[in-house]
């Protein structure tokens, strides 16, 4: 067996680096996701170890090991090798019950991102639906054919552009048609 230091195997390093850059990416996510819904707020290492050991109901992790594992590198420029338990209480402090799964296996994290994308479009349909005007629209598209359909959403995306460029976000375009 080639080895590369002691007790580690040739290819050893290389491993630990590529499992490091996908917690480290995996945890960028996470953190992303909590600032989308907080106006672009991230939770702070320290809020996060905070939530977490209240939910352990114990001291499972430090802000400096969520900074390391966030980071991909320790203060001494080592990769972080955290137990399955640490990475376990990390993804259920961010709501994941698969926990460590999340991070270390690519087929349960592609299926718990699927199942957040899920969870944020409930989340923005909820929020639309607090707003009658847009209840009252869906209501009267209902039953429209699919190409009619396709036209009222492709209708709402240019007046939504039109708006946006418009820079205030409240003038209504001119839809009404010269002589």
């Amino acid at each position: 067996m080639n080895a590369v230091g002691p007790g580690v195997a040739a290819g050893e390093p290389a491993r630990s680096a590529e499992r490091a850059r996908r917690i480290s990416d995996r945890l960028d996510r996470l953190i992303g996701r909590e600032a989308a819904k907080a106006d672009g707020r991230a939770p702070t290492y320290r809020e996060l170890t905070e939530r977490i050991n209240r939910l352990a109901g114990r001291d499972v992790i430090s802000k400096d090991t969520i900074r390391n594992l966030h980071l991909g590198v320790n203060q001494k420029g080592q990769v972080p090798n955290p137990t399955l338990d640490t990475l376990d209480w990390l993804g259920r402090g961010f709501g994941i019950q698969a926990g460590a799964s999340y991070f270390v296996d690519d087929a349960r994290a592609a299926v718990v991102d699927e199942q957040l994308e899920r969870l944020e479009k409930i989340g923005e349909l909820r929020q639309a639906l607090g707003n009658s005007e847009v209840v009252s629209l869906v209501q009267r598209a209902s039953g429209l054919s699919d190409g009619s359909l396709h036209m009222l959403v492709a209708l709402a995306d240019k007046l939504k552009q039109l708006e946006e460029n418009a820079g205030s976000g409240k003038e209504t375009p001119d839809t009404t048609e010269g002589p």
